[in-house]
């Protein structure tokens, strides 16, 4: 019974990334490529975006903080982690991206600078998101393996 308590809740969670506006439908694409090819597949892909996507916010920081403003760099991070969010389908975080953007194409660097927050603020808010959700389905998968008596 706790198993099925424990699959109900990953689907309710998986389903609540979505209503709260998290996610969109390119994440059950990634998903079906899971289903295909490798169960891990989801797993691996969004831990390359959190391992890679801070660096990118950082860099995005560090150019905003430069004098003077490179409006091609900070154009160049932005492109870069809208391309990688929206491939995963982290919709807020590409929200705030495009936000960022349109800010710096109409020379406001200042409304930029305040979208930094809410890019930081998002990506956040999805990390600790999937932090929970995929230790929830861990736990709903149970052990993966079986000790083996090496003797």
């Amino acid at each position: 019974m706790e198993v099925k308590s424990l699959h109900l809740q990953v689907q309710e969670m998986r389903q609540s990334l979505f209503d709260e506006g998290y996610l969109d439908r390119q994440y059950t694409q990634l998903e079906a490529l899971a289903k295909d090819t490798n169960p891990n597949f989801i797993v691996e892909v969004i831990t390359l975006y959190f391992r890679d996507s801070p660096d990118v916010i950082a860099s995005l920081e560090h150019e905003l903080e430069r004098e003077p403003i490179e409006v091609p760099m900070i154009t160049k991070c932005i492109l870069r982690l809208e391309s990688s969010s929206a491939s995963i389908g982290a919709i807020k975080v590409y929200k705030e991206l495009k936000k960022a953007n349109t800010f710096l194409q109409a020379g406001n660097i200042e409304g930029t600078k305040a979208a930094l927050g809410g890019i930081k603020k998002q990506h956040r808010e999805l990390r600790a998101k999937f932090e929970t959700y995929f230790q929830l389905m861990r736990h709903a998968a149970g052990p993966t393996e079986v000790a083996v008596n090496s003797s």
